[in-house]
């Protein structure tokens, strides 16, 4: 046994011994291998110049890389002499790299570059030439054509030389712009194609080759013929577009007045109140209504030219408009005889004193050199081109028969059913109702859609609401036989639901006779892009005088009643015809509130939020007045309107949308403020506008909580969402805005999960009773996007630079829940054919966000253009003073509720947050809330001679008006004053009168 023992431990010995003479071996060898390929060896090249020609006076940059161990030396040679550094030679990355400039005819020769190391050396040789430089010269010339409208039109121009001549065309003397919609260029611009010409086409077309040796130009003309041509042009005299014209807004009058008496006809529904907003801003009906005086004078001229003409236009392409067959003289005389301009008034920006410290109420004098961007009734912007059905302007969908990547559009309806409505919520872990709440203000600051005004047809009468055709601007959504509305005993007797299309902007939506290019249909936004207040001051001058006490010229907001905390409710609405006491819905109802934007009535959670904000200027605006009692009402209402609009992106870039976003995304969508940048156009985008803003939608509850001051229901008891639209009333009369900011602050959110995306009190409820015809949010976002011709979800992926879905299996990671993806399979047939705002939604969200990727691009793209773009963004320099923005960080929703709440006394500092349940130990006490100093606004003047601060001027004009004067008398001028009276010199000049015995 033992000497088995023994054996086996020689044996151990023998086996240590080897192990350690091949570490041994191993580290003498690993000098000349490291993972089996040898370095101490020979130099090699990795890469090397190859021999070439270059234009004279051009930079050549030569790469010679070698590697080995030791690391090779790389020397450079001209025709066999070493090259070194000097003005025509450069040598960087330890000489592995060459530049020759400029490269001349005496650089023409061998070149060579050698590596070498102790090892060895090696060397490669090419030659460089010239390449000789010649002007363009035109091998292929366009050619003069003649075309029928909607004709597709090619010109081609080809040219050679050296360097290679790039190409320009020209039409008529100008230069076509690569925008030009309804005009497509090959890759390097040797071809020009008109997609469908019309007679604005016709003309000379230059193309221009140039490179730098020269320029050489060929014309070509292009005649469109059109039958009838002079017959048409000879029948639409100046008198006859004057009565077309008069017809058409004989038409539109009749039918926009005949809307409006089917409202002011006794009661309203909550949607007929929606109905009526459309005509609650002047200055927006105005613009809208003349843009439909437009369109129907059009459609009149149009049925004159193929009854009277016989003209045959059902001959002219599906995505050709009409008025490209007319000359420009009779589209301007049209358009001037509509109203229908292209904008609102200009502002000539003159006053910078003005401008260069607050801003306008229409967002005008923002961008000094680009003065309509982020303006109040301006265009959308696009992401991406629209798809409208015939190029131009029909919407998605309006042909049902239309095919999309090979498949029908689903009905929105169906689509709403089947995905997207939810009996079943799940109350989210983190958040509050309060971001609800918070995304609807925001959106009533920065975005409302133009509406059409009509809910008529002008040509035949047909009112929206007792037809399911698409006869514009009429565009409803019939209901599907699965709807239960359908199964019932008693069903609709109209069976689709009301959608009205959007309103165009002046100048968009046709082939462009007047802009020669396509123009594609664009909404207007109402109001001005930034987050500026709008939603409490207005968007128009008009709109903010009407809101403001201008009797007492103390700066503030004007109301009419007080809550039982002597604080005040908004004032009501006196000429309007938005009057909430005809609400059928509701037992006693009272006059609508008024406020900056006329949607505040539309439910009573928003509502307080509107009076909140009303008490929080008034607040601000009192203690301005206290600590610069030289200010006058207008420096108080302006500098109070600042702040609050300073507050406001606080509470939305530092609180809120990181919640959105996720941490991680707004560190990389959003990041720190870069500053002002003027080129940045902060307009919004209509994708964010009619479908990313809307993921709100998917976090509403069904309920409007009401809470006591002990976080308990209050005894009225919590309201259904249906029963609180256009009831300010009850705002009123059951506990006013405490238990509803309560509500939304200590208790949760709706969680957006992809199975219970849209509570059924917007999918089946909207603005109405049981026993009322019914509206579907949904329904209405999907026929919204396609009225504005979005495109899918799939082109805004692509716009994102993500994958794009071509098969159902593509979507796996971004929609992975089986169930959802297969009814959209179901329904769309294809990933290219799904809505974008379906899209969006169904989206797996991003970790710690509300959102997918898809809306994250998107919202992350507005937001950081309209932090950008913005002149007046609290962080741009100058805007505030260092004191002023350091209390401005300070700014929390926390803070307003304590302020301007009646008796709101506890609450979490970030409200935002869900604190788990309603026990009061989870709110702190106001007091320790972080709060403005406002005292830093205080305006402090050099020259001031406030007290007894400046008694000796006081005490010179006492002396020399001593003879005449009392002695306990001062003089200022030719006034007299006594001792201890006060007077103001100017805005920074107080002085009182102090006698000195």
């Amino acid at each position: 046994m033992i000497s088995d023992v023994k054996d086996k431990d020689e044996e151990v010995e023998k086996m240590l011994l080897l192990v350690l003479v091949l570490l041994l071996f191993d580290s003498a060898a690993s000098e000349s291998y490291y993972h089996g390929q040898r370095l101490d060896r020979v130099p090699y090249f990795i890469s090397t110049p190859s021999s070439a020609a270059y234009r004279e006076g051009s930079a050549v940059r030569l790469t010679c890389e070698a590697t080995a161990k030791p690391q090779p030396i790389t020397t450079w040679y001209f025709n066999d002499e070493q090259i070194h550094p000097s003005r025509k030679y450069s040598l960087y990355m330890d000489n592995s790299i060459l530049t020759i400039y400029p490269f001349q005819r005496k650089d023409i020769g061998k070149y060579s570059c050698a590596a070498s190391n102790r090892n060895g050396r090696i060397q490669h040789t090419f030659e460089l030439q010239i390449l000789n430089n010649s002007a363009p010269v035109i091998v292929d010339s366009p050619q003069s054509k003649v075309a029928s409208p909607g004709d597709q039109v090619t010109f081609a121009c080809r040219a050679n030389g050296q360097p290679p001549p790039s190409v320009k065309w020209y039409f008529n003397g100008v230069e076509i712009s690569h925008d030009d919609l309804h005009i497509e260029f090959s890759q390097r611009g040797f071809e020009l194609t008109i997609i469908h010409a019309t007679r604005e086409d016709e003309g000379i077309y230059q193309c221009v080759a140039r490179n730098i040796l020269g320029a050489v130009t060929v014309d070509a003309s292009l005649k469109v013929y059109m039958p009838n041509q002079q017959a048409l042009d000879e029948s639409l005299t100046n008198e006859f577009l004057h009565d077309v014209v008069q017809k058409a807004k004989e038409n539109v009058d009749r039918a926009i007045n005949q809307s409006k008496s089917s409202f002011n006809s006794g009661q309203m529904s909550p949607w007929e109140f929606m109905k009526m907003f459309k005509f609650n801003v002047p200055q927006n009906a105005a613009l809208t209504k003349a843009r439909e005086i437009y369109e129907q004078s059009l459609l009149l001229v149009q049925q004159h030219v193929r009854d009277g003409l016989k003209f045959p236009i059902e001959e002219l392409p599906k995505n050709f408009s009409f008025e490209s067959i007319l000359a420009v003289s009779h589209i301007q005389t049209i358009m001037e005889l509509s109203g229908c301009v292209t904008g609102p008034f200009r502002n000539p920006c003159t006053d910078m004193c003005l401008y260069s410290k607050y801003r306008t109420y229409d967002g005008q004098c923002n961008n000094m050199d680009n003065q309509f961007w982020g303006v109040a009734q301006t265009p959308f912007r696009r992401n991406v081109p629209p798809i409208y059905e015939n190029g131009f302007n029909t919407p998605v969908g309006w042909d049902p028969e239309k095919l999309y990547f090979g498949f029908k559009k689903p009905n929105p309806r169906l689509v709403s059913m089947k995905i997207i409505s939810t009996e079943q919520i799940s109350p989210h872990f983190g958040y509050t109702a309060m971001m609800k709440q918070w995304g609807q203000f925001l959106a009533h600051d920065i975005e409302q859609t133009a509406p059409g005004l009509a809910r008529q047809t002008y040509m035949k009468g047909a009112i929206c609401n007792k037809t399911c055709e698409h006869l514009d601007p009429c565009y409803n959504v019939p209901i599907p036989p699965e709807d239960p509305r359908m199964q019932a005993e008693k069903k609709p007797e109209i069976p689709c639901i009301e959608v009205e299309r959007s309103s165009a902007t002046c100048g968009s939506g046709q082939t462009g006779p007047i802009y020669r290019q396509l123009t594609y249909r664009e909404q207007m936004n109402i109001l001005t892009a930034f987050i500026d207040g709008s939603n409490i001051y207005g968007s128009s001058e008009v709109d903010a005088l009407d809101l403001r006490d201008l009797f007492g010229d103390h700066g503030l907001l004007r109301f009419d009643i007080v809550s039982s905390a002597q604080k005040p409710y908004l004032p009501f609405e006196r000429e309007s015809s938005m009057e909430c006491r005809r609400n059928r819905s509701h037992e006693n109802p009272i006059s609508c509130f008024l406020a900056g934007d006329y949607r505040a009535n539309e439910q009573l959670a928003l509502l307080s939020m509107h009076t909140l904000w009303l008490r929080e200027h008034n607040r601000i605006a009192t203690k301005f007045l206290e600590i610069n009692p030289h200010w006058d009402g207008e420096t108080i209402y302006q500098e109070t309107r600042k702040l609050i609009g300073a507050m406001l992106q606080v509470i939305t870039y530092e609180h809120w949308l990181p919640k959105v976003l996720g941490p991680d995304g707004y560190a990389e969508l959003i990041g720190p403020y870069q500053g002002y940048d003027p080129n940045v156009n902060p307009s919004l985008s209509n994708s964010f506008s009619a479908a990313a803003l809307r993921f709100g939608h998917t976090i509403v509850n069904p309920i409007l909580y009401r809470l006591n001051n002990d976080f308990k229901p209050i005894k009225e008891g919590h309201i259904p969402l249906h029963e609180a639209f256009f009831a300010p009333e009850r705002l009123l009369s059951e506990g006013g805005i405490d238990p509803l900011l309560r509500g939304l602050f200590a208790m949760p959110m709706k969680s957006p999960k992809e199975r219970e995306l849209v509570n059924k009190e917007l999918t089946h409820k909207l603005f109405s009773r049981v026993e009322e015809s019914m509206y579907d949010l949904a329904t209405i976002n999907i026929q919204r996007g396609r009225d504005h011709g979005l495109p899918g979800y799939a082109e805004f992926r692509r716009w994102c630079n993500f994958s794009v879905p071509k098969t159902w299996d593509d979507l796996v990671y971004d929609i992975p829940d089986d169930e959802l993806r297969h009814k959209l399979k179901d329904l769309y047939g294809h990933p290219g054919n799904i809505d974008l705002w379906v899209g969006l939604i169904s989206e797996q969200r991003l970790a710690g966000a509300l959102v997918g990727p898809t809306i994250g691009c998107i919202l992350g793209d507005q937001f950081r253009r309209l932090r950008a773009g913005d002149r007046f963004w609290y962080e741009n320099e100058g805007i505030f003073t260092p004191l002023q923005l350091q209390q401005i960080r300070k700014t929390s929703l926390a803070s307003v509720l304590c302020n301007s709440g009646d008796f709101i006394d506890r609450v979490q500092p970030d409200v935002f947050e869900y604190r788990g349940n309603r026990s009061m130990k989870f709110y702190e006490n106001c007091d320790r809330i972080p709060q403005i100093n406002l005292n830093v606004w205080q305006s402090c003047c050099e020259k001031s001679c406030v007290s007894s601060a400046d008694d000796y001027s006081v005490k010179d004009r006492r002396r020399r008006s001593s003879k005449i004067l009392d002695k306990d008398i001062c003089q200022d001028g030719d006034a007299l004053k006594r001792d201890g009276d006060s007077w103001t010199i100017d805005q920074c000049t107080t002085c009182e009168c102090k006698v000195c015995l």
